[in-house]
């Protein structure tokens, strides 16, 4: 099923409870579970439970939704939660990029602010482009130890877009110099964008520190690989909607790209 479905099915799960335990009406209890009506209400619940609202009220009911459960193995090239791969292993070569370089206090906003003008002007397929960022000599350069969001560290940041088709095949595109992307062997993995400071800012550091445990769980139990980062120095692919073209802000996803070798 799709996470909505799993979603709406332990609403209901927690609903029929309350039409069992309860006397609240059974409209507050829709109302509360996001229905817009009794009638609506009745229709889920009747399809979830085979019963309606005040059938479950009387006769109580045996269904049950259970919460998720994980399970995690490690299998050859990729480290399996349930049967969904969360750290894979891409191949890259022979891509093309153009970039915006910068090396001042908080380079990233400054590069992906430059991206985003840049592809307002000039790339109408924007959102369904491929956007990675580096920090060549790291986040912190001076070794600093991470502190919360608001840090603000004068570093170097590329912000790139990969090109598409024919246009890999020119020098320059749209007055940008066309580069050649980063090329070999990389640990992927989704990241949660989920971790905030104590100031309730959302902290991107704290989020990719907790990420790349996966990373060296992976390649504690694989053979094959080892990681081909001096420095610690990854790969950060930005997902953005329209709306962060016109607003910016948190992007709409994120990518961890960690460099490997094959032993």
């Amino acid at each position: 099923m799709t996470l909505d479905e799993y979603i709406r099915n332990r609403k209901l799960q927690y609903a029929v409870r309350e039409l069992i335990d309860t006397e609240h009406k059974v409209i507050d209890i829709a109302m509360k579970y996001g229905y817009g009506s009794a009638a609506a209400f009745s229709r889920a619940v009747r399809n979830f439970t085979g019963s309606t609202p005040s059938k479950i009220r009387k006769d109580g009911s045996s269904i049950c939704f259970p919460k998720l459960n994980f399970r995690i193995r490690i299998n050859n090239e990729e480290m399996i939660m349930n049967e969904t791969a969360i750290v894979k292993i891409e191949e890259h070569h022979n891509e093309k990029i153009v970039c915006f370089s910068v090396d001042c206090v908080n380079p990233e906003n400054e590069a992906w602010g430059r991206m985003s003008e840049w592809c307002k002007k000039n790339v109408p397929d924007r959102t369904a482009r491929r956007y990675v960022g580096v920090a060549s000599t790291g986040h912190h350069p001076q070794g600093v130890e991470h502190q919360n969001a608001s840090e603000h560290v004068k570093h170097p940041y590329k912000a790139m877009m990969y090109l598409i088709g024919d246009e890999c095949a020119q020098e320059e595109f749209h007055g940008l110099k066309v580069e050649d992307a980063p090329s070999g062997l990389f640990l992927v993995n989704d990241v949660t964008l989920n971790r905030f400071d104590e100031n309730d800012n959302m902290d991107m550091a704290l989020r990719l520190m907790k990420a790349s445990e996966a990373f060296v769980e992976f390649i504690k139990n694989t053979s094959g690989y080892e990681f081909d980062c001096p420095g610690g120095i990854f790969y950060e692919e930005h997902i953005f909607s329209e709306k962060w073209f016109q607003n910016g802000g948190v992007p709409d996803g994120f990518r961890m790209w960690v460099p490997i070798i094959r032993k």
